[in-house]
């Protein structure tokens, strides 16, 4: 069987790959291992609760994932919010609202009200003196986020600002993150103004909201993306597969062809790797070597999530506002995020009422746990673990006799990690592929954390625009 285009793997990356080929007219196959398309953007079900179970929110900053669901026709699911909520930040320092107009975590006026009460007066002074400091302090190529911020700004700021939202967002140790991955309009502006504090008062300007709340989702649930994605594709005459595992990929004269694990063989003009790194790296291995050789290592972070259904009354002040981002090393919680998703959604809260009917005070947090490094929590018990974190952090006693119900999901490949050398790794393998024109290497590890990333990578063909993400 021949196609003009084959692509491999059904996450978002792949899918806006195989849909931006057949609006050019090509004819797509895509195949995808698991049973359905999408990847990390996924529905659960809890009873008769259908719940996020990966990405709930995309970034509204640049405004690219709103014009796509635009042209697919779903911009009527789009939802903001609740307004007025704001989240929260927990750390040794105690619970504290996140303050405004920050990027990756880092003040652009550091010795705002809201700032000051998370890092204290020293920590707030010592980040204020930030624009002072000669530029090459902490500019150097490849630093990782802990290894910059703490010598611009100190520890406080890394600890208590920066780290929970790079756990919480990321997935990642600011030890072992490259900041160039992590955030390239930092560097960027560290370039430009000599000072990281100058550079996010000019990239958020007068915008003082939290990252948190600079974010959509869709109703019911985000699942409406791929399932409009798949739907287009198909409606533009792709051809779409599921269940079916690439194991081997190779090249025969100017035809690209890839075998499956039931021993079909697919044949291309073009081909397109939307799957994680090592994989990708795997089936490039004897058809590009070079290629497969220069795609930089990123190991994948497991990622396990609690979600709860409560019958709680106190919870109907939302306490934590929209939820709350856990900095590491924070005593007596091993959770790195809290969201509280009826309090965050209006949607989800009606959701949870009509399929909670006979609770007086009926609520959906979730709570995320996977710090790089450390193991997960066993399966076994986490219940009782989410709910005295989720007491913890939310500031009221919740108990066994309040569940209304659980759902524990796993991510094993769900979030990459960008290493030192990240960034220049992908300058080169972008540098390479411009030699190889009928192959396409697509996916988070390339464009950066976030539904809005992938989107905007895509649409520049395959760029690495500036990236930040929703929290897992």
């Amino acid at each position: 069987m021949s196609s003009s285009v084959l692509v491999v793997g059904g996450g978002l990356a792949g899918l806006l790959a195989a849909r931006e080929h057949a609006r050019a007219g090509r004819r797509v196959v895509l195949l995808e291992a698991a049973p359905v398309v999408g990847g990390a953007i996924a529905q659960t079900h809890l009873g008769r609760l259908a719940l996020n179970a990966g990405a709930e929110a995309f970034s509204i900053g640049r405004g690219a994932v709103d014009a796509l669901l635009a042209e697919l026709g779903i911009d009527g699911a789009a939802v903001s919010p609740r307004e007025g909520l704001g989240s929260r930040l927990v750390s040794a320092a105690g619970v504290h609202r996140a303050p405004g107009g920050g990027l990756l975590g880092i003040p652009g006026r550091p010795l705002a009200a809201d700032v000051r009460a998370v890092l204290g007066t020293a920590g707030a002074l010592r980040a204020a003196l930030e624009p002072l400091l000669p530029a090459r302090i902490g500019a150097r190529p490849g630093a990782t986020v802990a290894e910059t911020v703490s010598r611009r700004l100190g520890r406080r700021v890394l600890e208590r600002l920066v780290a929970p939202i790079v756990g919480g967002v990321h997935s990642a140790d600011p030890a072992t993150l490259e900041l160039a991955a992590a955030s390239p309009a930092l560097v960027a502006g560290l370039a430009r103004h000599g000072s990281f504090v100058r550079a996010v008062r000019e990239i958020r300007g007068a915008d003082t909201a939290s990252a948190g709340t600079r974010v959509r989702s869709l109703a019911p649930t985000m699942a409406a993306l791929p399932a409009a994605l798949r739907a287009d594709l198909l409606a533009r005459g792709g051809l779409l597969r599921t269940g079916v595992e690439v194991v081997e990929a190779g090249r025969t004269g100017d035809t690209w062809w890839a075998r499956t694990a039931s021993g079909e063989t697919l044949e291309a003009s073009e081909l397109v790797l939307a799957g994680p790194p090592d994989m990708t790296r795997a089936l490039l291995a004897e058809a590009a070597p070079e290629i497969a050789a220069a795609i930089p290592q990123a190991p994948s972070a497991a990622v396990r999530l609690v979600a709860l259904a409560l019958d709680a009354e106190a919870l109907d002040a939302f306490p934590s506002g929209t939820g709350a981002l856990v900095a590491p090393g924070t005593p007596g919680i091993r959770a790195k995020a809290l969201t509280h998703a009826s309090a965050k959604w209006e949607h989800v809260g009606e959701q949870v009422r009509a399929a909670f009917p006979d609770a007086a005070s009926p609520h959906l947090v979730r709570l995320s746990y996977g710090r790089p490094g450390e193991p997960l929590p066993e399966r076994e018990g986490i219940e009782g673990l989410a709910l005295a974190d989720a007491s913890r952090i939310l500031g009221t006693e919740l108990t066994r006799e309040q569940l209304l119900g659980a759902v524990v999901i796993d991510w094993d490949r769900a979030m990459n990690q960008a290493l030192p050398g990240h960034r220049a790794a992908l300058d080169h393998l972008t540098a390479l592929l411009a030699e190889e024109p009928t192959l396409h290497l697509t996916g988070s590890w390339r464009a950066g954390t976030g539904i809005d990333a992938i989107v905007r990578a895509e649409h520049h063909h395959g760029s690495h625009p500036t990236a930040e993400g929703t929290p897992a």
